[in-house]
């Protein structure tokens, strides 16, 4: 995954989740804009997480994670959310870093199930931030969370 930045965020969440199109569409809206008009989280939000919460995080990422079962599209839609977290976290300038473990990493805490589908899809730099997380808060890390998953056994 080639790193994310803050001007290119909108155009790469999109690109490679168009299902945030209804929810972009509604951001857009109370800023009486069309989401086609929307280049840049600035014009809909005051800062990336929160854009990220409102058409991603939360209508689609969480509910994803925190489902007792995923069927194989669903699957789709979360390896392409983790590329996209792992986007963030490879942005050039250190800016998006933050964004990434607020918006997506620190939620993982919400359970044992959501930590384990997250250790499951996680690509390196999320991995290592969600372990570095878990440490520094003193929470036991499974072994198996360690070791990443061979990309064909990636599963939810």
């Amino acid at each position: 995954m080639q790193g994310i930045s803050s001007g290119d965020l909108v155009a790469q969440l999109r690109r490679l989740l168009p299902e945030v199109e209804p929810y972009f569409e509604k951001a857009a809206d109370r800023h009486d804009l069309r989401a086609s008009q929307v280049t840049h989280w600035e014009q809909v939000s005051t800062h990336p997480g929160t854009l990220l919460s409102e058409v991603l995080a939360h209508p689609l990422f969480q509910p994803l994670m925190e489902s007792p079962e995923i069927d194989a599209k669903q699957k789709g839609v979360l390896e392409r959310c983790f590329e996209f977290i792992e986007g963030l976290h490879e942005d050039p300038t250190g800016w998006l870093v933050d964004t990434a473990y607020f918006t997506f990493v620190e939620p993982f805490l919400e359970s044992g199930e959501v930590l384990d589908r997250a250790f499951r899809f996680a690509w390196p730099k999320t991995r290592a931030a969600t372990l570095a997380m878990l440490r520094g808060w003193n929470i036991a890390v499974d072994p198996s969370w360690e070791n990443p998953p061979e990309e064909d056994d990636r599963q939810g």
